[in-house]
């Protein structure tokens, strides 16, 4: 079936307006994945959260984030992508108002969710918008900007996020999404882009219940191994976990069933019948997996092995930013000549590589090794991301590119909360392991130290600076990190043998209908 017509906004000159506007939103929603977790630690003191009530200040938003999406997407098609797209704006920034003014833990998670209900409007709304504006031979130039600042964004989001709350106090890391939606606003309400609200107005509630259920409880149960092994050597995985991770994986399967033969679903994972488009999902939920938990580990390594503030924490993390700006409009004009399979396939393999050179560098606690490892991450993110997501979007026609931008993106945020969550529980649990190795090395001190080095107070840090065990518990914590390291690279290296066994050559034909097989 041939693709409808698509009235393309950059007609009447206004096409900019709408990226700007779309990338700007994804900009909020990608720094909110990575500024909050070297903020961590002041957020924690500043509401008397523990450690494991802070792990959810970042994982609340991420799980929401892969709960919804697709709801999300099938929300934006009935009310019209433009409106769904200014409802998440205005509710992002008032779900950062009341993360900014949290008195407590409780507060700041509702707000956490808030912000991930409001990234569930926006996202697949904002993906399809600009998909739509631009003609098939600016379209992958189009997506790189949109998909390439975000993650700028994200790159800067640690050291930025470091410097404001040492500086201002981490409030300010919510305050400042409100001028960022402003804006958003503004250039939507001048650019005007006009998406008429779907006819079709059924939606798959038990669907959404069925995702909103299992995928928590399994994220619950990866994020608990950690924490329950390190604990106490003789209490093992508690049945709560246990019962966590089996019900989870059992009601996502329900769920994945119910999908593929719902008359109208609420994820069309029967989409997944085009190989090529299940390659790009597949990729881009891999490469997540990869970065989001990367993120948030390199900033707690920096400060857990390599000593470091949270400004310098999250400078640290920098050397994936300059490949990000310099390859990622490459990447699209490389899509638009030869399609995503050659961009995709070096992206992931580089990715890999600067996984594995990370797991080593951290082993060595050699923060150089472990910057040209970040380096070649980071040009391997610029040459996959955008590709996929353009590719993804180029498959069908315009009519379900919101279907298919809510797929891509559950897909995404299914690998990031994923990601944290294993790469957390494996860090844990190697630490747990080298501690058991040292009979000298008791995990309340272990704990003690380490908390005392993400101390926002300079005597606690100080102490740590001297405590007798320092030394070795930097040694275990390098090692345990190497081997999230180590897990990382799973990810990459499962976009790249997705890439290369299912994606085809060639740019996407838009409206082919799917492949089966």
């Amino acid at each position: 079936m041939n693709a409808p017509p698509v009235q393309h906004d950059g007609a009447q000159g206004r096409r900019w307006l709408v990226l700007a506007a779309m990338t700007g939103s994804l900009s909020m929603i990608f720094i909110d994945m990575t500024v909050v977790g070297v903020a961590l630690p002041r957020i924690g003191a500043g509401l008397g959260m523990a450690d494991g009530g802070q792990a959810w200040i970042v994982t609340s938003y991420l799980l929401t984030l892969a709960s919804l999406m697709a709801l999300g997407g099938r929300v934006g098609d009935l009310l019209g992508k433009v409106r769904a797209f200014l409802s998440g704006v205005v509710l992002f920034a008032v779900a950062s108002v009341v993360c900014a003014d949290a008195r407590d833990g409780t507060q700041m998670i509702v707000g956490r969710v808030l912000q991930g209900i409001a990234a569930c409007l926006m996202q697949p709304a904002s993906g399809a918008r600009v998909s739509g504006a631009f003609a098939p031979g600016e379209r992958g130039k189009a997506m790189a900007a949109y998909v390439g600042l975000p993650l700028v964004f994200m790159a800067i989001g640690p050291a930025a996020g470091g410097w404001i709350v040492e500086r201002f106090g981490w409030p300010w890391v919510f305050w400042l999404n409100l001028p960022v939606a402003a804006a958003a606003i503004a250039l939507t309400l001048v650019a005007r882009p006009h998406d008429p609200p779907s006819t079709d107005r059924n939606i798959d509630w038990l669907g959404g219940v069925l995702l909103l259920t299992g995928l928590p409880a399994f994220v619950f149960g990866i994020q608990q191994l950690g924490p329950e092994a390190g604990a106490a050597e003789t209490e093992g995985i508690s049945a709560t976990t246990l019962a966590a991770l089996a019900g989870g994986a059992v009601v996502l399967g329900a769920f994945i069933r119910r999908q593929w033969n719902h008359p109208r679903p609420l994820l069309r994972v029967r989409l997944f019948a085009d190989r090529a488009l299940a390659a790009d999902a597949i990729t881009i939920g891999c490469m997540q997996f990869a970065m989001t938990g990367l993120v948030i580990a390199g900033s707690l390594y920096a400060q857990d092995v390599l000593g470091y503030s949270p400004t310098e924490a999250g400078l640290s993390l920098l050397p994936m930013l300059l490949p990000i700006i310099l390859v990622v409009h490459v990447a699209g004009r490389w899509y638009d000549r030869a399609g995503a399979r050659p961009p995709a396939s070096l992206g992931p393999a580089l990715a890999t590589v600067g996984m594995l050179v990370q797991a080593a560098g951290a082993w060595m606690r050699s923060y150089p090794v472990m910057a040209a490892g970040m380096f070649l991450l980071g040009l391997g993110i610029s040459l996959t991301m955008s590709p996929t997501n353009t590719d993804a979007l180029g498959r069908v026609p315009h009519s379900e590119r919101g279907q298919v931008s809510g797929l891509v993106q559950t897909m995404r945020q299914v690998g990031g909360s994923v990601g944290v969550a294993t790469i957390a529980a494996t860090v844990a649990l190697s630490l747990a392991a080298f501690e058991r190795g040292d009979p000298g090395l008791p995990h309340d001190e272990v704990v003690r130290i380490r908390s005392m080095l993400r101390s926002h107070d300079r005597k606690a840090r100080i102490d740590a600076e001297v405590a007798p065990l320092l030394e070795r518990v930097r040694e275990a914590s390098a090692r345990s990190y190497a081997v999230g390291y180590a897990v990382a690279s799973l990810g990459t290296l499962g976009a790249f043998i997705a890439v290369r066994r299912w994606m085809a050559a060639g740019a996407a034909a838009p409206g082919r209908p799917p492949r089966a097989g």
